[in-house]
């Protein structure tokens, strides 16, 4: 315990000090202002000086010494009897009560006592007449002009005989210290209040929000939309750098197909290194093969004094966007039935194709397919067993050729087949034989049989051009020459076939 001032013995000591010169003055006949015959130190110095830890020698002898204590203090140090009548009032009662000792004494103190405080002066003199000593009562009191004021009591009792005879009692004003408490408590629920308020913000919010609670991103925690994203109990570690036993193992985090490491995270990033990160989209792989597409930012969080101790992330699930944006992406480059490359794709394999060949000295071939006699079939047996015949059709074409090739439907019964990197013009008449067949073999839609077959024009860059739109009017008059030459067959521009 910490030493005390000696310059200040403190209530207690004063107390018990107050109650020594009571005894003593009765002892030695001294009356109340501390007049008499002085005298060798007494019991009361004897023991003001061990209380405040002086030695003897240098404490000088004078029976005054507590009365100046008395007046000295800034505490109301005062005593009645156990009824409430003033025997004493020191200068700092007077500045606290507003009263002089003149108009107080021989006089009652329950004009300081508020209405609704008179109660528990019978519980306080119930407590002084077993004998206790009562410390750090507060209590409301009320001053010469009304006004009221908290207060702690310290009260003594004093015994004659067996007899309580007087209290002595300090009080001191701890108003302002109440006020600094009921700010503190307003401040204290007020900022309780606000993080209930933004607690329930951030599981409204339809965002994943992550916060690091320090710079390594041990403990990582999350909001309600985090926890049912990952599929994960409220309340866990979000952490992935926790250690290989703690670590979430249902699902992994991508980038353009590449599995990031922990360094890459948007969260551990601005955490570890202090930088903002924005626009971040990676994907989330679970184990039973579900992708979500995630895109957020993330922040340093840093203290009063600008450093870092963690950081705190929002993401949201654009999955449905991305899957949005695909079918736009569909709907402009594929063909609704088929869902084969539409024109505009098929312009751009073509282009691709053509550097390619034009880099490597290459050929790329251009195959244009027309199925014979398909109006007929269409009109006699229906669009809806036409359809399906071409959705058959387009995939015979998909399993007839490469990987690496195109190929693609311009509309109605036509297709383009685009071979890149062939060595020789025989390369190409070698696919469109195998097309030829694929598409010639027997069809059952809709519980009937059915065949058709194929005509196929070919032009070869750069043997016959080297614009993709030449290249496609060449592949389409040879085409009408294939027909021409009893379908179910195949020319190169210029009649080779």
């Amino acid at each position: 315990m910490p030493s005390r001032d000696r310059s200040d013995p403190g209530k207690d000591q004063l107390l018990e000090i107050l109650t020594e010169l009571h005894g003593l003055n009765e002892a030695r006949g001294v009356d109340a202002t501390g007049s008499g015959p002085v005298s060798q130190p007494s019991k009361l110095e004897s023991a003001f000086s061990r209380k405040i830890g002086a030695p003897r020698a240098r404490i000088a002898p004078h029976p005054q010494l507590l009365a100046a204590i008395v007046e000295a203090s800034p505490d109301a140090i005062t005593s009645r009897t156990l009824d409430g009548i003033l025997l004493t009032w020191n200068p700092g009662a007077e500045k606290l009560y507003g009263y002089t000792a003149r108009e107080v004494i021989g006089a009652s103190h329950h004009a300081m006592i508020p209405d609704e405080c008179i109660e528990e002066l019978e519980v306080i003199n119930a407590r002084l007449v077993r004998g206790e000593n009562i410390q750090d009562f507060e209590t409301t009191r009320r001053r010469k002009d009304g006004s009221l004021f908290d207060v702690s009591l310290n009260l003594a009792p004093i015994f004659e005989h067996g007899q309580l005879i007087r209290v002595c009692s300090i009080a001191r004003d701890i108003t302002a210290r109440k006020l600094t408490e009921t700010a503190l408590k307003a401040a204290l629920e007020q900022e309780q209040s606000r993080t209930a308020e933004l607690a329930a913000v951030l599981d409204a919010v339809p965002a994943a929000v992550f916060i690091a609670h320090d710079r390594d991103c041990l403990r990582v925690t999350g909001n309600r939309a985090a926890s049912e994203m990952l599929d994960l109990p409220d309340g866990i570690n979000l952490s992935l750098n926790a250690g290989e036993e703690s670590r979430l193992q249902n699902f992994r985090i991508l980038r353009n197909g590449r599995e990031l490491s922990i360094e890459e995270l948007p969260v551990e990033k601005a955490a570890r290194e202090g930088v903002e990160v924005r626009g971040f989209e990676q994907d989330l792989v679970f184990a039973d093969g579900t992708v979500k597409h995630l895109i957020g930012n993330a922040k340093p969080l840093q203290d009063a004094t600008g450093r870092i101790y963690g950081s705190v992330a929002a993401f949201v699930d654009i999955s449905e966007r991305r899957e949005a944006e695909e079918q736009i992406r569909r709907m402009a480059h594929l063909d609704p039935l088929t869902n084969l490359p539409n024109r505009i794709l098929l312009m751009d394999r073509l282009r691709q194709a053509l550097s390619i060949s034009l880099r490597n000295q290459s050929r790329t071939a251009v195959l244009f397919l027309d199925l014979d006699r398909f109006k007929e079939i269409n009109d006699s047996l229906g669009h809806h067993i036409g359809d399906q015949l071409l959705q058959e059709g387009a995939g015979r074409l998909r399993k007839a050729i490469r990987e690496a090739d195109t190929v693609a439907r311009l509309g109605g019964d036509e297709f383009i087949v685009v071979l890149p990197e062939l060595h020789a013009i025989e390369d190409a008449a070698a696919v469109a034989g195998k097309i030829l067949n694929a598409i010639s073999a027997e069809y059952a839609i809709a519980g009937q049989k059915l065949s058709i077959t194929a005509s196929i024009g070919i032009s070869v860059y750069p043997d016959h051009g080297t614009d993709p739109a030449q290249l496609l009017r060449l592949a389409d008059k040879a085409m009408y020459a294939a027909k021409e030459s009893g379908r179910n067959t195949f020319c190169f521009h210029g009649g080779r076939g």
